[in-house]
């Protein structure tokens, strides 16, 4: 092996043999450039760039490792808000009426104002307004009464366990100086969902 890689060796540097001492040099000092640009060009540069990339590549694990640890150590707090938000849900979903609801809780609210003494000359529900997990009942109402009378009414509406709005209030007075109030009593219920069998058998 040594024997071959000698005898080309020799074979390469026959034609430089007969020259000059400075041109051998020369001729050696260029080579041998050559070779160490050869080598940087197709061995050193490419692995220093694979290097590089490696070590950036390295820093971004690094830099979501860092995040998911501190997200990791946020989990427990983010669940006991989630419990909360769950619960606080729960409690808002079971103060809003389903559809078969509504109509004893529309009576509660015309019994609560005739309890408080109001006289009713309209109480008409009128069409829902649908939002994304609830509808909007409202119902327009003219009442006569005091106004005790009014504010009666006004808390005993407030203290049922379902949603009720009374919004959209006009007052006004009468000859007998009774006030004529009108406005809506809005209450919300939940949309339930409707299943997908009931869906399919619509489409069809």
């Amino acid at each position: 092996m040594f024997d071959s890689l000698k005898d080309s060796l020799s074979e390469a540097l026959r034609p430089i043999l007969p020259l000059p001492m400075w041109q051998k040099m020369l001729t050696l000092a260029v080579t041998f450039i050559m070779i160490v640009a050869a080598y940087l060009y197709m061995g050193f540069l490419p692995i220093q760039e694979e290097i590089a990339q490696q070590e950036s590549q390295v820093k971004l694990e690094k830099v979501l490792l860092a995040k998911n640890q501190k997200l990791a150590q946020d989990i427990p707090r983010k669940q006991k808000e989630y419990a909360k938000l769950e619960k606080q849900l729960k409690v808002a979903l079971n103060m809003l009426p389903k559809k078969s609801q509504i109509p004893d809780l529309l009576e509660n609210v015309s019994w609560a104002g005739k309890d408080s003494g109001l006289e009713f000359s309209v109480f008409k529900p009128e069409r829902e307004v649908a939002k994304q997990i609830y509808a909007e009942v409202p119902v327009s109402l003219d009442v006569t009464g005091s106004f005790r009378q009014l504010l009666t009414f006004l808390k005993r509406v407030g203290e049922m366990p379902r949603i009720v709005d009374i919004k959209n209030l006009t007052l006004s007075q009468a000859s007998n100086n009774a006030l004529i109030v009108k406005g809506q009593a809005v209450t919300y219920r939940f949309v339930e969902e409707v299943p997908k069998s009931t869906r399919t058998g619509r489409v069809r």
